[in-house]
């Protein structure tokens, strides 16, 4: 499945489906009730925008389901 990432360094939208989740930690609760994923993702290929490899939190990244 290909998420959506902004590149830091050019501040422009990309999709890729080379990716992993790493440091996951389970889901979380806060004290609002709202549940989120305590993860992060990595690239595994450079990001085709600046060429560096980024890694983000999960809740950088826009939901693939989302409208």
């Amino acid at each position: 499945m290909k998420l959506v990432f902004v590149c830091p360094d050019q501040n422009k939208v990309f999709e890729s489906d080379h990716y992993r989740v790493v440091e996951n930690k389970g889901v979380i609760c806060d004290a609002a009730g709202q549940r989120s994923l305590d993860a992060k993702v990595a690239l595994d290929s450079p990001c085709p925008l600046c060429g560096k490899m980024h890694v983000y939190h999960a809740n950088e990244l826009s939901c693939p389901f989302g409208g």
